[in-house]
């Protein structure tokens, strides 16, 4: 490919293609409502576990300013389509009775490491792009059909040539599964890395890496 023509594809100006403003809001409340169940699902335990979680997801679907999610929304704006999906994932393995219980695995899966490494990266990069360290705004090439198509090219490459673990296809499905939704529904804000991540899914990412370096067996998140 020419140079030019690949330099015209990242500082194309056309016109984004966003997400619907309805779709968008609701969107925006049901993330909130998911990863605020999952964090009451770690924090409860016993017969009210299910129904705290209940209660939480309603309030957070509750339109206007009464609803949490309102707040939330206005200080972190919304979580990435991968917290969500990690969020349902993580609810639905905790245990009633042991919500800080863990299973430890000595051996990560490859799909593990490379995508948590990834995400680490990814979050250095989009930092530095916002303090405009870099010659090029990376973060608008989020909006763009070549970011998605080379990201996609890569969740493939990792799904075929990947390991054959639970965890490791799991993982492997998980981006793709997100890169599907964000594809159909271009949520949460029609670019490709508010869908893959945000400051909260970048720290507990950040915080995982250094429990793999710490500790010789690393709990499973």
């Amino acid at each position: 490919m020419d140079v030019s023509v690949f330099q015209s594809l990242l500082s194309s100006s056309a016109v984004p293609w966003l997400p619907d403003a309805a779709l968008a809001r609701w969107a925006w409340h049901g993330a909130w409502a998911v990863v605020l169940a999952a964090l009451v699902s770690c924090l409860a335990c016993g017969r009210r576990r299910m129904g705290l979680m209940l209660l939480v997801a309603l309030w957070a679907l509750w339109p206007g300013p009464a609803s949490p999610a309102y707040w939330l929304g206005l200080a972190f704006q919304s979580p990435s389509g991968m917290s969500v999906l990690l969020c349902l994932v993580w609810a639905s393995r905790m245990r009633p009775r042991r919500a800080f219980v863990y299973r430890v695995r000595p051996v990560l899966s490859r799909n593990e490491v490379i995508l948590t490494l990834g995400g680490v990266l990814l979050g250095w990069v989009l930092l530095g792009d916002m303090l405009a360290w870099w010659p090029v705004s990376v973060y608008a090439l989020g909006f763009g059909t070549p970011a998605l198509a080379l990201v996609c090219v890569l969740a493939l490459c990792l799904w075929l040539t990947g390991d054959a673990s639970s965890a490791g296809q799991a993982a492997s499905w998980s981006l793709l599964l997100v890169l599907l939704m964000f594809v159909l529904t271009r949520l949460p804000s029609g670019n490709l890395w508010d869908a893959l991540l945000d400051p909260g899914l970048w720290l507990v990412l950040q915080i995982r890496v250094l429990m793999w370096l710490l500790r010789p067996k690393v709990q499973r998140w």
